[in-house]
């Protein structure tokens, strides 16, 4: 593994710098700043991709269609992503990736202005952009170990996750407003901004990842020894399924099907629907602050479960309610405990898992992201039938139960919560 071996700067020896000791390293901080200005961009990207489709689809099975879309093409690509950013330069990947990404959302930006498109073409071109995404995933976090020294790869991995969903915290509302003034089309527009971003720092960094002498074998075979190194290490195990219970059932409803709740459950325009988004996006600033600046990151499998199930009780709570302000409090604690599950089962993947199989087990997490956006369309025609506001609290119950049950009945839960990572 290729990592920086400078000496740290007396500056970062005390104060604030010391508690965030991976942003020394240059090309680390690089592509940090430039992942941190492209999330903000991703923001209107984001509401716009909602807003746009909910407007041509006008149900939720429709609407649910687009995590169909998104996850499919991630479902085919990303175990090939992540045997990819295990034997390729791992920056000249994220260049092709990004490349990518820019053409196909330009494309869609401008068919969008001239009314050019309909939901079908729409549907083909998001599906391209995901495809991509299932690469850039992958390889973005294989990166980082060749980036920062073993000893702060956790402080990378939660600056890394704070760059990407602390945009939420501020930039909703200005995302709402752009789609109010300059329509979903301009909005889309503005997202570009991020991809050139990402570039531009891609471009500038000196780093070279290596490629792995493994990475010299057949890629389906790459493919098989990826799953094998996850399947025989019960941590590793353990950090999946419950990126799968909450992504599978928690977060189609965040991602996919919140257009339809904010508007039809709660009676929010576009406008008020990012705000609540703000809400959410404060609550992922308490946990990123937080552990982003900690000298040292321990528990990391507690944090783990506390994370997942306070993500469901706060998403029953929000369920439950029509009052907007317990539904913002509640909104603002899911962010909380999301980004803290998030940080705290990235980190410990990082940590765990060899350099030379990061990027197919990343992709392994990215193959259950897929999964995740795909339920997006069930869950939104069993909204259409039952009705979303049963639907959401049941869901919000299973997935209370389905996380918090394991850790109650079997020991090696309990061990994998108790278990801190491997020197």
């Amino acid at each position: 593994m290729t990592a920086s071996t400078a000496k740290v700067p007396t500056r970062w020896d005390s104060g604030l710098l010391s508690r965030v000791p991976a942003l020394q390293h240059r090309d680390f901080r690089i592509l940090w700043f430039g992942m941190f200005f492209s999330s903000g961009t991703m923001m209107f990207q984001f509401y716009a991709q909602g807003w746009f489709i909910l407007g041509l689809a006008g149900t939720a099975g429709l609407l649910g269609m687009l995590g169909v879309v998104r996850g499919t093409g991630m479902l085919i690509f990303s175990l090939y992503g992540g045997a990819l950013a295990d034997r390729m330069d791992r920056r000249r990947l994220l260049i092709v990736t990004q490349s990518m990404a820019l053409v196909i959302y330009g494309v869609l930006s401008a068919l969008i202005i001239m009314d050019r498109i309909s939901l079908w073409p729409a549907f083909a071109l998001i599906f391209l952009s995901a495809s991509a995404e299932s690469v850039d995933g992958p390889a973005r976090q294989a990166l980082i170990p060749h980036l920062v020294p073993r000893e702060h790869l956790p402080n990378a991995i939660s600056l890394f996750i704070a760059a990407q969903i602390s945009a939420y915290a501020f930039l909703p509302p200005f995302a709402g407003i752009a789609i109010e003034t300059i329509g979903t089309g301009g909005a889309f527009a503005v997202s570009l901004l991020g991809h050139a971003a990402v570039i531009i720092a891609l471009l500038m960094m000196k780093t070279r990842a290596t490629i792995p002498l493994a990475g010299r074998e057949p890629l389906p075979k790459a493919v098989a020894a990826g799953i094998r190194y996850a399947a025989q290490r019960q941590q590793v195990l353990w950090i999946l399924s419950y990126g799968f219970f909450v992504g599978a059932l928690g977060f189609p409803i965040i991602s996919t099907l919140a257009p339809y709740w904010m508007k039809n459950e709660l009676g929010l325009d576009a406008s008020s629907w990012t705000l609540m988004g703000w809400a959410w996006g404060g609550g992922t600033v308490v946990s990123t602050i937080f552990l982003s600046t900690r000298r040292t990151f321990t528990h990391l499998g507690p944090t783990v479960l506390v994370g997942s199930a306070g993500f469901a009780l706060t998403l029953l709570v929000f369920g439950l309610t029509r009052n907007i302000t317990v539904a913002a409090i509640a909104w603002s604690l899911n962010g909380t405990f999301f980004s803290a599950n998030m940080i705290a089962s990235t980190s410990l993947l990082q940590v765990i898992v060899a350099n030379q199989y990061i990027g197919r087990v990343t992709s392994l997490r990215t193959l259950s992201s897929a999964l995740n956006q795909l339920t997006a369309a069930p869950l939104g025609a069993a909204g259409d039938l039952v009705g979303m506001s049963k639907l959401v609290p049941g869901i919000a119950s299973l997935l209370a139960f389905l996380v918090i049950g394991p850790p109650l009945l079997w020991t090696a839960a309990r061990d994998f919560a108790r278990r801190e990572p491997e020197s």
